[in-house]
């Protein structure tokens, strides 16, 4: 075996660092591209037999043509006079196995975090024309990026559908546990394949338990016990859609990853008496599919012993129908709207009439947060001044969101920014100019019902009262105000009657407060040394000790904060992230105080992120179109979409609870 020193110069572009870990083929280096001055990861194989060379190889041009945020990239491939190499990304996180062993299993939010990003990768994979397939999904085989997205790796033993060629190492590359019945034995494999070990790894990642190995699961009847009994916190869905994805039979399957990854998002997803179901799909066929899998093992023990001694080359047929992803019903729910605002053909018709408006059932497409209201400011009634709007959101017939209804819900003079919600949902809080409407009054804290009734000003403070946010239990308000002599942001509190106003910050420049769900702690950014950071505040000592969210880094890991808003189940902490001019939203897990994050959009003219009540959706502003528009996500950041008009700015989403 080849052993590259520290310091050597490799292909007169390479400088190796230091060894990565050593495999069947040969060394993994840490290397850096003195051209690019960029580290990267140099994958070495040291045994150019045919079959082990081809198998590189193919590795090689498959990622290659592979181009997704959440796959590795390869960036080089060149032979010396003993030796192939791969050189690729170098991604410097630890893998879901390492993080599995230290921390045992991981918050179901976070899991589905992962999950949403890897089926979008695989759902690109499996769409290739011929479809590629990676064959050996697992833990150790997904790296956790520096930015806490995921990225799926080790495509040694992949294959394109095309392909009929099979290797030694190829034909047992797989991982009991994670591989389905057909791979174990040597059989076809596919997308169907490449689900059931997908499912196989969320399952161990949610439970800290692999699943019983699916020949066990053919020869014994052994069945897989479902996630939720190992693990409580994980939904119902969720349990159920991993058994379904984990089906004996590929037939048993969903029919893609698309179909996988919907179920797991949609609450009313069941499996009838899924245990039993499983038997009864197997049970024809289990007698049949054991001697299959019983004479492909001895099958393959026997090929690979010739190719050993023989050096011959082993030919299965390998190719596979391309699968078409498919879509979940959605149920229709029904909700109330204003006929004269309903949006058709996803044209957003900006019709202006009063609060106190009573509107009517209307007809609609499935909706997005169960039907509650988007509120955000918008000139879009004048071009001039922003108003306080509300949009309702559902999804077309090809399940992209699109604006079903708005409602102006503020009028009159002098700009309204930054809403947001009552816990129960019927008033908003938003920053307007004082009565006078003089900008030498300041802005304060205004509360509207959005069922009809006046606005009323809640602060009247000196300066300008800003980003406010109400407790879960609605007895408290914090917000921000700027009226110190010295301009300092600092951090109060008031009854929702505006009453009892209190400044708890003293020395520190303090803003944007939120309350966690339980009420326990009071999250907010602060300013020092150029740099902004997560503090937070807690109950007990009656939110007047601050302490730093991330305890491990001065400012932080998470970069430069603003923004922060909690997932409806307080699991999740989402915010921007911001480096010079670029702006980006990440979502971090909230209770591992910034070792584990994602950025989830990529254009850098994101921000201000607020989550939809059920949690499977993100509205952000992005001024990605040249002017501040109004977009949404899923949780995971798919599917970006802009709802409000092209023709308006739209700013600060805030979604009712």
């Amino acid at each position: 075996m080849n052993n590259l020193e520290p310091g050597s110069i490799l292909h007169d572009r390479y400088r190796i660092i230091e060894p990565l870990g050593k495999g069947g083929m040969g060394n993994v280096y840490l290397g850096l591209d003195i051209s690019l001055n960029k580290k990267v990861a140099i994958k070495e194989n040291f045994n150019l037999s045919e079959d082990s060379a081809m198998q590189f190889l193919q590795e090689a041009h498959l990622l290659a043509e592979l181009h997704h945020p959440n796959l590795p990239r390869v960036t080089d491939y060149f032979l010396t006079s003993s030796f192939q190499y791969l050189v690729m990304d170098y991604l410097s996180g630890d893998d879901l196995q390492k993080l599995l062993e230290r921390e045992g299993r991981q918050p179901v939010a976070m899991v589905l975090l992962w999950a949403d990003q890897l089926a979008d990768a695989l759902e690109y994979m499996h769409s290739r024309k011929p479809p590629v397939t990676h064959r050996d999904i697992k833990p150790a085989n997904i790296k956790l990026r520096d930015d806490g997205s995921v990225s799926l790796v080790d495509f040694g033993i992949a294959k394109a559908a095309e392909s009929s060629q099979l290797t030694a190492a190829g034909a047992m590359g797989y991982t009991p546990g994670f591989a389905p019945p057909e791979q174990t034995g040597g059989g076809r494999t596919g997308p169907h394949s490449d689900q059931y070990a997908f499912s196989a790894t969320l399952y161990t990642m949610l439970t800290g338990s692999r699943p019983v190995e699916s020949i066990k699961r053919v020869l014994s009847g052994e069945m897989v016990v479902p996630a939720r009994e190992l693990n409580p916190a994980i939904p119902e869905n969720v349990s159920d859609a991993l058994l379904q994805a984990m089906s004996i039979t590929p037939a048993g399957r969903f029919k893609s990853v698309k179909g996988f990854i919907h179920a797991i998002r949609d609450p009313t997803f069941r499996l009838d008496e899924p245990q039993m179901k499983e038997r009864r799909e197997t049970r024809p066929a289990l007698f049949l599919l054991t001697l299959v899998i019983i004479g492909a093992l001895i099958l393959t023990v026997l090929s690979i012993s010739a190719l050993f001694l023989y050096r011959l080359a082993a030919f299965v047929p390998a190719s596979v129908s391309t699968q078409t992803g498919t879509e979940l019903a959605q149920a229709q729910q029904g909700f109330t709207a204003a006929p004269e605002n309903t949006l058709e053909g996803g044209n957003v018709v900006s019709t202006v009439f009063a609060a106190s408006q009573t509107p009517v059932p209307v007809p609609t497409r499935s909706l997005i947060s169960e039907g509650r209201w988007l509120a955000y400011s918008s000139n879009q009634a004048d071009g001039k001044t922003f108003q306080i709007w509300l949009m309702r959101l559902g999804l077309d017939k090809d399940g992209n969101p699109e604006p079903v209804s708005t409602r102006q819900l503020t009028t009159g003079g002098g700009n309204k920014t930054h809403p947001t919600w009552s816990p129960d949902g019927d008033f908003l809080l938003y920053s307007a100019p004082a009565e006078s409407g003089l900008e030498k009054d300041g802005l304060d804290i205004w509360r509207i019902p959005i069922f009809g009734g006046s606005a009323i000003n809640l602060t009247r403070r000196k300066g300008d009262d800003m980003f406010a946010s109400w407790s879960p239990d609605g007895m408290q308000i914090s917000f921000t105000n700027n009226g110190r002599d010295d301009g300092i942001r600092q951090l109060f509190t008031m009854n929702p009657d505006g009453s009892d106003q209190i400044r708890i910050s003293t020395a520190y420049e303090e803003s944007q407060g939120i309350w966690s769900t339980d009420k326990q702690l009071l999250l907010y950014v602060i300013t020092a040394r150029g740099n902004d950071y997560f503090y937070q505040r807690y109950s007990t000592s009656n939110y007047q000790t601050p302490q730093p969210y991330d305890v491990a880094e001065v400012f932080g890991r998470l970069g430069r904060v603003s923004d922060p808003a909690f997932s409806p189940d307080g699991l999740l902490l989402a915010y921007t992230r911001s480096k010079g001019q670029d702006r980006r939203i990440g979502v971090a897990d909230f209770a591992a105080r910034g070792a584990s994050f994602s950025l989830i959009t990529t254009g850098g003219k994101d921000y201000d992120p607020a989550w939809s009540s059920d949690g499977k959706w993100i509205a952000f502003t992005s001024e990605r179109d040249g002017t501040p528009r109004i977009y949404i996500m899923t949780s995971a950041g798919l599917v970006q979409t802009g709802v409000s008009p092209l023709t308006a700015s739209g700013t600060f989403p805030s979604w009712q609870p």
